[in-house]
C-alpha cells in the first residue's frame, strides 16, 4: 500500500550544513532499509529503473547554499513507500526506536512521525485499489481538470536531456511508468498517448529553481502550480488520468524523486493561488 510518512527531526548541535541534504537523506533511509533487509536495499540501490520510494530534502533549510541549523527548531523529512516490503520495514521507524540519522556527518534525532493527513497534510496512505477507484467503481462524476502543486523542483529526462517543464505527456508518462512498476493493476501504455494528444495545460503559476545533484551539478526544475484539462471527454481515459493524478502524492513526478525532486500532490481546490507554498530547496512546508 502506498504510504507517505513525515518525520519531525532536529540536529543535535548548531552547525552549518548544505542547503540541500536530499542525497544524504536518501542514503540515511537506505541504511535503515539495509539494517532490516540487505538484499532489498541492494536491489533498490542497484536498480536503474523506477524506485519503490521517494525521499525529500530536509524541509526548513531555507534554500541557501549553506545554512546554519538550530537544535531548538523542528525540521521535516518526507518519505513515501510504494511496496508492501518497505511498508512493513517502516513500521519500526519510530522516534523511540531510531538512532540519530547521519546526514553528511551531522546527527539528527527524529522526534515525531506523522502517518495520516489528520496529523500532517503531506502524510497519508491508500491501497492501490483505493487509488484505482475511478476505474473500478465507474463513478458518475469524473474530473476534466487536474491541478498539481509541484512542491519541489520537478524535471524530466528525455533523450538524454533534462526537461524542466511539466508537459502533459511527461507528467503522466512518468506517473504511468511508476504506477506499472509498483501496482498489480497495470494501466495501458496508451495513457501516455492520450496525455500527449488529449490533455492541455489549462493554467499555471510556475517558476524555475536550480538544485544541486551529485558532484555539485546544478539541475533545473519547475515549482508552483499547473493545471491540465482533458479536451477529449472519453470516460475510460479520463479515469486513467484521475488514477495517476491521485497516485502522484505517493510517487512524485518526474526524475530524481529519491533525492528530493518531484514532490507533488493533486489539489482539490485549485483556484486559490498561493505561489509561495512550494517547499523547493528546503523552504518550510505548507501544512
Amino acid at each position: 500500500m502506498p504510504q507517505a510518512i513525515v518525520f519531525t527531526l532536529r540536529p543535535l548541535a548548531v552547525a552549518q550544513v548544505a542547503g540541500n541534504l536530499s542525497r544524504a537523506a536518501h542514503a540515511a533511509i537506505l541504511r535503515l532499509i539495509q539494517q532490516a533487509d540487505p538484499a532489498l536495499a541492494a536491489r533498490i540501490h542497484d536498480d536503474n529503473g523506477r524506485k519503490p520510494l521517494t525521499v525529500s530534502n530536509i524541509w526548513g533549510l531555507g534554500g541557501e547554499l549553506q545554512v546554519t541549523v538550530d537544535p531548538t527548531r523542528d525540521y521535516h523529512l518526507r518519505v513515501t513507500l510504494l511496496s508492501t516490503e518497505l511498508e512493513q520495514i517502516a513500521t519500526d521507524w519510530t522516534p523511540a526506536a531510531l538512532a540519530p540519522l547521519d546526514l553528511d556527518g551531522l546527527a539528527w534525532q527524529i522526534t515525531a512521525r506523522a502517518d495520516s493527513s489528520a496529523v500532517h497534510t503531506w502524510a497519508g496512505s491508500a491501497t492501490y485499489q483505493e487509488l484505482a477507484q475511478p476505474l473500478l467503481s465507474r463513478p458518475d462524476q469524473l474530473p476534466s481538470v487536474w491541478t498539481f502543486q509541484l512542491a519541489s523542483p520537478t524535471t524530466f529526462r528525455q533523450r538524454g536531456l533534462n526537461v524542466p517543464l511539466p508537459l502533459p505527456d511527461l507528467v503522466f508518462g512518468s506517473l504511468l511508468e511508476q504506477w506499472n512498476a509498483s501496482s498489480e493493476l497495470a494501466l495501458p501504455d496508451e495513457v501516455r498517448r492520450f496525455a500527449a494528444e488529449c490533455l492541455a495545460i489549462n493554467r499555471y503559476d510556475l517558476r524555475s529553481v536550480a538544485s544541486p545533484t551529485s558532484g555539485g551539478v546544478i539541475q533545473i526544475g519547475a515549482v508552483g502550480r499547473c493545471s491540465f484539462r482533458a479536451i477529449n471527454p472519453d470516460r475510460y481515459w479520463r479515469a486513467c488520468i484521475d488514477v495517476l493524478a491521485r497516485f502522484a502524492f505517493f510517487s512524485g513526478i518526474g526524475a530524481g524523486t529519491t533525492r528530493g525532486f518531484g514532490q507533488a500532490r493533486l489539489l482539490s481546490k485549485p483556484d486559490r493561488p498561493r505561489p509561495r507554498e512550494a517547499i523547493d530547496n528546503g523552504d518550510t512546508l505548507s501544512d
